[in-house]
């Protein structure tokens, strides 16, 4: 899947979901694909951004939800963006997809 929300762009692929924004051209982070998940081909990955800097992430019966963050400007480096994994858990179902509350 792939979700674009402002300069954000995330997408996931057989290993997992990348954050990448497009206004300073850096990728920002990897996420992995939770382990003892099924395979993208059987359970497809769902991305939704809930805001400009949170993302949720769907995968077989995973949620993962991703908050952007800035680390501030110091002496001659420049403000840098991270993600930090502020929820995770197991379902007992299947995720079919995600959606605001």
């Amino acid at each position: 899947g792939v979700a674009w929300k402002g300069s954000l762009i995330a997408w996931s692929n057989d290993t997992g979901v990348k954050i990448f924004d497009v206004q300073t051209n850096q990728r920002i982070t990897f996420i992995d694909r939770p382990k003892g998940s099924a395979s993208a081909d059987r359970a497809a990955c769902h991305l939704h951004w809930e805001s400009a800097s949170l993302l949720l992430i769907g995968w077989a019966d995973f949620v993962k939800i991703a908050q952007v963050r800035e680390r501030p400007a110091r002496e001659g480096v420049p403000a840098q963006r991270y993600v930090e994994i502020v929820a995770f858990f197991h379902t007992d179902f299947l995720v079919a997809g995600l959606a605001p509350m």
